[in-house]
């Protein structure tokens, strides 16, 4: 067998093997933790005495992982398209 032939197969069977597990992550679990409040969906106020809600989770603490956001997208235009 062909070095490159043989490189080209791992690298391609590699590349398959993580973009599905990818995939099926995103299916079984579609949300992440927020990265800003860290998952608590509370920021500090600027004088660290009160908390606030944070903006981009809107206080839930959860966000919506890139991936499932791209699948709800094209979800969206096939079912808008019939």
């Amino acid at each position: 067998m062909n070095p490159q032939l043989a490189a080209a197969s791992v690298l391609i069977l590699t590349l398959t093997t993580v973009t599905l597990g990818y995939a099926f992550a995103c299916w079984v679990w579609p949300f992440k933790s927020c990265p800003r409040c860290e998952g608590s969906g509370k920021r500090p106020s600027p004088s660290g005495r009160a908390f606030k809600l944070c903006r981009r989770c809107e206080g839930t603490g959860r966000r919506l992982r890139a991936g499932r956001w791209i699948y709800n997208r094209f979800a969206g235009i096939r079912r808008d398209a019939r």
